[in-house]
Order: C-alpha cells, then sequence, then structure tokens
C-alpha cells in the first residue's frame, strides 16, 4: 500500500504520459463541471464506499484523487488503502492549486 501525494506539476506530467488508471474527481458535481482534470470521473466523496464494487477493479493499478484542496483527497485514499488498494496518489492542495488547463 502506498498513498503519494503529487505537486501540480507532477499530476500535469503524469497525465500527459498516460499514468494512471484512474483519475477521480472527490468534488460534487456542480463542482466537477465547472472544471476538472483530463480523464476524470465524478465519484464525490460521499458516494465512495457505494462504489467499492466498481473500484475493486483497479486494487492494483495507480488512482489519482483529488478534490477542492487536498484534505478529502488524502481521507479517500486512507480509506481505499485500508481496503486493499495498492497505488493511491492525492493531488497536493486539491484542485484550487492546479495551474494548467481543465477539461468541462
Amino acid at each position: 500500500m502506498s498513498i503519494t501525494s503529487l505537486n501540480s506539476n507532477k499530476v500535469k506530467l503524469m497525465i500527459e504520459e498516460n499514468q494512471f488508471d484512474l483519475i477521480i474527481d472527490l468534488r460534487t458535481e456542480d463542482n466537477y463541471e465547472k472544471g476538472h482534470l483530463q480523464g476524470a470521473i465524478n465519484i464525490p466523496i460521499n458516494q465512495i464506499p457505494d462504489k467499492m464494487d466498481f473500484l475493486s477493479y483497479y486494487k492494483d493499478k495507480k488512482i489519482l484523487l483529488y478534490c477542492g484542496i487536498g484534505s478529502q483527497s488524502k481521507s479517500a485514499c486512507k480509506v481505499l488503502a485500508l481496503n486493499g488498494f495498492e497505488y493511491l496518489y492525492s493531488l497536493y492542495k486539491g484542485i484550487k492549486d492546479y495551474k494548467y488547463s481543465l477539461e468541462y
């Protein structure tokens, strides 16, 4: 199990190189629609427990989680780690600190 915090520069580079198998935006659907990372799916943090069946496919794959300011993604990473997920990444300081263009 490993949880790694990444800055926006590293996240951008890893997205460009297709290094993540899954990118999860933990914010509300409204915030997701206002702009999200390239390739991200929206699973609000309160829905993570309900999505464990879907997420289980990614237990041994690289997952990036992010939220607004970075605190919820750390919490979600810990929950996934306790459920056997291996490669978890969190966007340091969340999307508010992401300096690059977003998808809409």
